[in-house]
This record gives C-alpha cells, sequence and structure tokens, in this order.
C-alpha cells in the first residue's frame, strides 16, 4: 500500500526494527538515494526511500506501509538496475545524510515532498538537531594538494573504469553542445552507417583517392572545452561531489579507492594551483562526455516524455 496525504501511518512512534538501511553512490548530477526498510510484527516490511540531490536537499521520497521481503530485494535490484549502485550502512549514516540535506532545503528554500512529512518521524528528523550529523562525517576531509598527492592525482582517469562513475558527465549538458556538435559532424555519422555498404572504387574516377571526412581532433576540442566551460565553480563542486563519493567508499570497506578520490579532489580544488589541462580526471571525464553526446542527448528526450516535461521522478516502488 503506498503511502499518500492524509494516510495516518500506524506506530509512528514505535521502535520498528531495522531491516535494512541502503545508500547508494553519488551520480553524475550529484543525486542519491537513501532505501531503509523496518520489520513489522506481521513479518512483513515498511519501506521509504529518499532521494537527495546536492544542489537541492531532499527531492523526492516514496515509501511502502508493507511489502513481502523479496519484493525489498527485488527493489533493492531493480534499483541497481537504474544506476544508483548500493551497498548496506548503518541507520545512522542514512538519518546523517538526510538531516544534512533537510538542512539543504531549508537554505534553497525548496519544499519538500509532501510524503517527507508522513515518513519523517522514522527518519529521524524529530529528534535533536543535527545529533546525527555531528557525529557522523558523510563526506572525506578537504586535503590542500601537496606533491605527496600528484602521483596519485595523475591517475584520475582510472576512476572510469569504475561503475560508480560512469554517470559522471560533464554537467551542464547544454553547454557542451557546441563541442559535441563538431565532433559528431553529419558526413562522419553518415559514414559510420554507409561503411560496408559500399563497393570500393564505385563511383570514384580512376587513380582517384578515396577521401574520409574531416573529423575534429577530439583532445584539442577536450582541451578548449575544458578551457571554456569548467570554471571555479564547477570545480568547487565537483571537489565536494568527490569527497562525498571518497567517503562512501570508506564506507565500502575500499580505502584505496577512497584514496584515490581524495587525491584527484585535492588536485580539482580551485586552491590546488593545478590547471584543468593538466588533470586526467577531467580531460577523461569531458572526453567521455563530447564522445557520448548523442546517446545522452537522445536518453534525455526519452526521459522527458512528453518533450515540454521536465524529467519524470523515479519511484522504485512501482519498478517491475
Amino acid at each position: 500500500m503506498q503511502s499518500a496525504l492524509g494516510m495516518e501511518i500506524v506506530e509512528t512512534r514505535q521502535q520498528l526494527p531495522l531491516h535494512q538501511a541502503r545508500v547508494s553512490f553519488v551520480d553524475g548530477s550529484g543525486t542519491q538515494m537513501m532505501m531503509i526498510s523496518w520489520r513489522r510484527p506481521d513479518g512483513l516490511v515498511k519501506g521509504v526511500n529518499v532521494l537527495y540531490q546536492d544542489q537541492w536537499g531532499i527531492k523526492d521520497c516514496y515509501g511502502s506501509d508493507e511489502m513481502e521481503l523479496d519484493r525489498w530485494s527485488q527493489l533493492v535490484n531493480d534499483v541497481e538496475e537504474h544506476g544508483f549502485i548500493n551497498f548496506q550502512v548503518s541507520l545512522e549514516y542514512c538519518r546523517a545524510l538526510i538531516a544534512e540535506a533537510r538542512a539543504l532545503n531549508k537554505r534553497t528554500r525548496h519544499k519538500l515532498p509532501i510524503a517527507y512529512s508522513i515518513w519523517r518521524p522514522y527518519l529521524g528528523d524529530d529528534e535533536t538537531p543535527k545529533k546525527h550529523a555531528n557525529t557522523i562525517s558523510t563526506t572525506l576531509e578537504p586535503r590542500s594538494f601537496n606533491p605527496d598527492l600528484t602521483l596519485l592525482a595523475q591517475r584520475g582517469d582510472q576512476l572510469y573504469r569504475m561503475p560508480e562513475f560512469e554517470s559522471w558527465l560533464f554537467e551542464p549538458l547544454i553547454d557542451l553542445m557546441p563541442y559535441i556538435n563538431r565532433y559528431w559532424v553529419i558526413d562522419n555519422v553518415f559514414d559510420m552507417f554507409t561503411i560496408g555498404s559500399a563497393q570500393p572504387g564505385r563511383g570514384r574516377k580512376k587513380g582517384q583517392r578515396s577521401q574520409k571526412p574531416r573529423q575534429p581532433n577530439l583532445e584539442a576540442l577536450v582541451s578548449e572545452a575544458l578551457d571554456t566551460l569548467v570554471d571555479d565553480s564547477w570545480r568547487t563542486l565537483y571537489e565536494t561531489r568527490l569527497r562525498r563519493q571518497g567517503a562512501l567508499f570508506l564506507f565500502a570497506h575500499r580505502p584505496d579507492d577512497a584514496a584515490l578520490v581524495s587525491a584527484v579532489a585535492s588536485a580539482l580544488h580551485p586552491a590546488s594551483g593545478l590547471s584543468v589541462q593538466e588533470q586526467p580526471f577531467l580531460r577523461a571525464m569531458m572526453r567521455t562526455s563530447i564522445e557520448s553526446g548523442p546517446m545522452r542527448m537522445m536518453a534525455e528526450v526519452l526521459e522527458a516524455g512528453d518533450f515540454d516535461l521536465g524529467p519524470v521522478p523515479m519511484d522504485p516502488f512501482f519498478l517491475e
């Protein structure tokens, strides 16, 4: 049964035993999901998921008062298939993230989802303010860039070998469009569709050499896009996102990956003194973003549905 406005959640103050608390890695838009479930006396579970976006706060909240244990496991798998790689954490850690997101809603004056007011007693929002935030860190501590971090930061492009960074593409997409268009020139796209269909030499004069479409140099476009689009404000935002991601690697017992993310974040901070051209992580991001541009645009159009609507929020409790 899906929770809705006006539906009273029974046992609001009763402490139900925790079943699972899960948290996803941060995606490329700064979005993270928390999934929490509790065991009911009848053997079913009560579950809620909260979507946290780091420029908004709590953006969506969905819950179900009762579901089978198998259904909960299926939901966890479905969420992963939709790009939210997640793992099990403590309830306190999830509540610390939710408290952080809730505070961001206040600062940005973004309204909370209606369902959040129903579930907030279970999410710890009625407890002493900042109780969890004061005891649990949700980000890595910032590090000043120094020579000891240089070699590690030079391996920053290796982050793109991890599935947790597959969605980390340059945002906003609209700013990248001129570079995508220049790379995916129409002659080059047409040539890809016609390779193998034309017979060698057909339609050419004797002795005339085959001429392939002139494709813009990708690395030159990457360099130009970095210089034009990446400013100190953008670097600061993504440095913070990297430190959030690094903290998750620590909770997932992956200290080497956390150390790599920490070094890359230190290099990315404007105070590091490193130009954008000197950072393999940034070059890998921009290169991947330009190359995958057409598929990304197509995906966003499909997600928008009616073309004049924004992206439809994902409710994992309705995923099949």
